[in-house]
């Protein structure tokens, strides 16, 4: 393989994270990724033997990438606790591909296996453990924090997630301000 070629395994993803994001899992097919992806059909299954496990791969790269992400925004000291929830919410609602996860994980669930439907979840709780984690810092009881994260998943998440209008970051400030 030459220098700096991806392989076959990373265009392969990529085009999947492409697809799943713009058509959810049902409305991306093998034949799609082999032609968004160009490659042959047996390299693809070379290297994922099912649609699902090209998902759960994907999942699992999505998971990891989020996660990295979330870490910097959370532990920007320079921010308020606030500024780095509603930093944290913000980063799901506006990548297609983090909103594709929750799509997939309620919207087709009946479409997925238990280890694909398992990592949707742990992609959901580790926003939660991360922000309660956070919250914990600040002194804020479980109660506390629960009602923070359904604030900005209201906010942010839900309205990304159905096509609604994100509530401005100032709103979100004075609500979770009233909370904290």
């Amino acid at each position: 393989m030459a220098r700096g070629r991806p392989s076959k395994k990373k265009v392969i993803l990529d085009a999947a994270r492409q697809l799943f994001a713009a058509s959810g899992y049902q409305g991306t097919s093998i034949d799609l990724v082999v032609q968004t992806a160009s490659v042959s059909k047996p390299t693809v299954y070379n290297n994922f033997p099912t649609k699902q496990a090209l998902l759960l791969a994907l999942l699992e790269e999505l998971l990891s990438e989020v996660q990295q992400q979330r870490q910097v925004i959370l532990g920007d000291d320079n921010l308020s606790v606030i500024e780095r929830l509603i930093g944290a919410f913000r980063q799901l609602a506006t990548v297609p591909e983090y909103l594709s996860v929750y799509r997939m994980c309620y919207g087709e669930r009946h479409k997925l296996d238990d280890d694909t439907y398992q990592l949707c979840i742990v992609f959901d709780q580790a926003l939660q453990d991360d922000c309660i984690e956070l919250l914990q810092r600040q002194e804020a009881t479980k109660e506390t924090s629960m009602m923070i994260i359904a604030i900005c998943r209201e906010s942010l998440l839900i309205p990304a997630l159905s096509g609604g209008r994100v509530v401005s970051s100032q709103v979100i400030e004075a609500a979770l301000s009233r909370v904290l």
